[in-house]
């Protein structure tokens, strides 16, 4: 009865939430403004993905790395959380000086600085080294079929991992979208530079004073985040709990 009475709550306070931002916002704002912001949320919804994909790519195999020994994971957690704290906002000089030297495209390679923070929490992951917890009997058996290569990564570690991937995946998928919102507009000196996507768009708004625009934004990125998760990591999540977990 707690949990329904809580349920009642949040879904009451979330629907009187969004009457009232419908209200404020129809006053004064057109369904093509509605349209625009959906449509920069897409782009950078299409970034968090594409970066999401590149952390994998880097963090899974240096986490399995460091799981495979006890002796390394002593000697790299606190690098690894010194990492996973990094402002990335001290990167910006150095892009927009190399954007603005070799006429780069602001769309593509403003995007590494929201990487460092989907970078910063699949570091902080592969320090706690989830492979570390993997039966050592399970190891025992893959060495006992000679299994290695691809299908030692196949069968073997990443089945093992995955629950702990997906959780890191969820949680940096969170840190991306926040990220995008000073990542996708950097400034140094005279020179400013923009990427087209929700977080220029809240960060111009801002900066504008437009406030209808800015609760248009974060209205659009709440919803985009929102459902997200539960369409694409929620059920990958429970595949893994189904369907891969071990013990």
């Amino acid at each position: 009865m707690i949990d329904a009475a809580w349920l009642a709550f949040i879904l009451a306070s979330t629907g009187y939430a969004a009457w009232r931002a419908y209200q404020y916002l129809s006053a004064t704002l057109s369904p093509s403004d509605v349209l625009a912001a959906v449509g920069y949320g897409f782009i950078t919804l299409a970034r968090v993905i594409v970066l999401i994909t590149l952390a994998t790519l880097i963090w899974v195999p240096i986490g399995v790395w460091i799981g495979a020994s006890a002796k390394t994971r002593r000697a790299l957690q606190p690098l690894a959380q010194v990492l996973a704290a990094f402002p990335a906002n001290l990167a910006f000089p150095v892009f927009v000086v190399v954007i603005v030297r070799y006429s780069l495209d602001p769309n593509i390679w403003l995007s590494p600085l929201m990487i460092l923070g989907t970078n910063g929490t699949f570091c902080s992951m592969s320090s706690q080294a989830p492979p570390s917890a993997f039966p050592t009997d399970l190891r025992e058996a893959a060495g006992s079929f000679h299994l290695g290569g691809w299908r030692w990564w196949v069968k073997v570690i990443l089945p093992g991992i995955f629950p702990y991937y997906i959780t890191g995946a969820i949680t940096a998928s969170g840190g991306s979208w926040n990220a995008s919102i000073v990542a996708e507009v950097a400034s140094w000196g005279d020179t400013h530079l923009t990427a087209s996507g929700l977080g220029a768009y809240i960060a111009d708004a801002t900066e504008a004073g437009d406030f209808p625009r800015v609760v248009l934004g974060i209205t659009v990125m709440c919803i985009l985040v929102t459902l997200f998760k539960p369409a694409a990591l929620r059920p990958l999540y429970a595949f893994g709990e189904r369907r891969l977990r071990l013990g």
